[in-house]
């Protein structure tokens, strides 16, 4: 029988930049102030969580954010397995280039992508670039995604590299998307955080654990504002997903 799942949801702009070039996706809501936070539910079997995390410099990130954001909101409800996810994320980052051929974005924008879409017992997470998704297991955390960073086995020891191996986008001409796609089984205690490397550069795994386990009924809000105690260098988005309800 189909199950509903909880969501929380919190970005902010950060204590530095001026704008947030962050977006999410979470069924058919498509955040985009500077801070936003929201909780509801995902019902049934099937529904989806995603961040885009645009990059570009002069409003360039926030274009290739919206245009790979808006383009798997028109696609997402029709993938159901790793051919047809990998399929819409190389049409976003297609239409990417077409935005930033028309003159409207920038050359060389672009954006990484996490997301998760959730099937009644199980889902398929995925991504491309250094945002992250995480299982929370009993509050724990196990990454998921992959980081395409160099150097990305060092930075999950803690000496981080920001020197992307591929993004949608950040290039002058289109290459070959390799998104790493991980089918996870959902028990019932299993929930997916997704986040930013706004909150990952910030907020050590351990103590973003420690605030899931505390956390009062926010824990989306907890963790940005624990990334913003520590700097908020970046802006930061992050996603939790509880386990079925």
């Amino acid at each position: 029988m189909a199950t509903d799942r909880r969501v929380w949801i919190a970005t902010h702009v950060g204590r530095v930049r001026s704008a947030n070039e962050d977006l999410y996706l979470v069924g058919d809501r498509i955040g985009c102030d500077p801070i936003d936070a929201w909780s509801g539910t995902l019902a049934g079997g099937r529904g989806w969580a995603v961040i885009a995390d645009g990059m570009g410099g002069h409003e360039g990130g926030k274009v290739a954010s919206r245009v790979v954001v808006e383009a798997v909101a028109g696609a997402i409800d029709r993938a159901h397995d790793e051919a047809s996810v990998t399929s819409m994320i190389d049409d976003a980052n297609r239409r990417l280039f077409e935005e930033m051929y028309s003159g409207a974005g920038r050359p060389g924008m672009g954006t990484t992508i996490v997301g998760a879409l959730f099937f009644d017992r199980e889902a398929l997470v995925f991504n491309v670039g250094d945002s992250r998704a995480y299982e929370i297991r009993r509050s724990r955390l196990l990454q998921l995604s992959r980081d395409d960073t160099l150097d990305a086995d060092r930075s999950r020891r803690g000496g981080r590299s920001h020197a992307l191996t591929q993004s949608l986008g950040g290039t002058t001409k289109p290459l070959a998307l390799r998104p790493h796609i991980r089918r996870l089984p959902l028990e019932d205690h299993v929930g997916i955080m997704l986040c930013s490397d706004g909150l990952s550069d910030m907020v050590q795994e351990d103590e973003m654990s420690r605030l899931l386990s505390q956390s009062s009924g926010e824990p989306a809000e907890s963790l940005v504002a624990a990334a913003l105690e520590a700097g908020g260098k970046d802006n930061v988005t992050v996603i939790v997903i509880g386990s079925r309800t």
